[in-house]
């Protein structure tokens, strides 16, 4: 292994405390969690060896074959001595696009698995800080781009069903090397909802996927847009960005599009536009994910009103002719 050396620090712009979801885990053979365990609160935040050092996160720009030392603070806000589990993981999209950490017991392949702490356990007396130090070794063959995942303090409280309560770091490392954002939009599928007005627009419900094939994490601007033949009743409905979404990972959602007319066929068209990296405006440097499709707009009221009105005016029309008979053959008696 390489000597250790110091990281290369860039501007770390996301907040760095994880409030990572609970986990719940089959009992094992350990004693159970005291009453008071429920009720107690941590922390972790970056550090040098003497302490906190104010830093809001762990972001690196890395090298492979490199060795990187670091340390981490864990702080006990409670009363009561405290001891915690360490342990690091890979970090991951939760299905609405959010930032979580893998389980404990999930492999990880990038962050979780290069770093190495030297306990899985650390007491905190009440009301103080223990500094743990804590190295990130990077794979000589590690490709370039985005590598993402945490640090993480955790506390298993219960007995017959375990809930492991853990709070984290993020981590980024960014590989040197070539970037390769890129965003794909996939598994477009469109249904069209019509008014029971016949003379109102209906709603369109738009489901689809948002891919990061890239290598680089990527904030993400959706929108949808929707027209009839020759472009008529063309609609547009553009949302807020996205939760950041990480190399390899997707999100699915569904948007509902309102004042959508009964045209017959619809052309839909999706973008994912690609708005920041890491922070860094793209300002159109990316080409967005573009998906598009076909659906059929009808309106049931519509067409059962249009015919109903058909209705009428035929049989408006063969009383008028009948009228118009009977008159011409009185006419025509002496």
């Amino acid at each position: 292994m390489r000597p250790a050396r110091a990281a290369t620090l860039v501007a770390f712009l996301t907040a760095a405390l994880i409030p990572v979801p609970a986990h719940a885990q089959p009992a094992s053979a350990s004693a159970p969690a005291s009453a008071s365990e429920g009720r107690q609160t941590w922390s972790v935040s970056p550090a040098k060896a003497d302490g906190p050092d104010g830093r809001p996160g762990f972001e690196y720009v890395v090298e492979p074959g490199m060795r990187y030392d670091d340390h981490l603070a864990v702080r006990n806000l409670g009363d009561a001595e405290l001891t915690v589990d360490l342990y690091a993981g890979d970090a991951v999209n939760t299905d609405t696009g959010g930032f979580d950490l893998l389980a404990r017991d999930e492999p990880s392949s990038s962050v979780g698995r290069w770093i190495t702490l030297p306990t899985t356990e650390v007491t905190v007396p009440p009301r103080q800080v223990v500094v743990v130090p804590f190295s990130l070794t990077v794979p000589a063959d590690a490709e370039p781009g985005d590598r993402v995942g945490g640090v993480v303090a955790a506390l298993t409280t219960g007995s017959d069903v375990q809930v492991e309560r853990r709070v984290g770091a993020r981590v980024y490392a960014r590989v040197a090397g070539a970037v390769t954002p890129a965003v794909g939009v996939e598994s477009l599928s469109a249904t069209y909802r019509a008014s029971l007005n016949p003379a109102g627009p209906g709603e369109l419900d738009v489901t689809y996927t948002v891919v990061n094939q890239g290598n680089v994490r990527l904030t993400l601007r959706p929108s949808v847009a929707a027209q009839g033949l020759f472009g008529l009743g063309e609609v547009t409905a553009a949302d807020d960005p996205l939760p950041e979404l990480l190399p390899g990972n997707a999100i699915t959602l569904t948007r509902t599009v309102t004042g959508v007319w009964p045209l017959g066929p619809l052309d839909v068209r999706v973008t994912a536009d690609p708005v920041a990296s890491a922070g860094q405006t793209l300002a159109g440097a990316v080409d967005p994910g573009v998906a598009e499709t076909t659906t059929w707009a009808w309106s049931w009221t519509t067409i059962a009103t249009l015919l109903l009105l058909a209705a009428i005016l035929l049989a408006l029309w063969h009383v008028r002719r009948k009228i118009r008979a009977l008159r011409v053959a009185a006419a025509a008696k002496p």
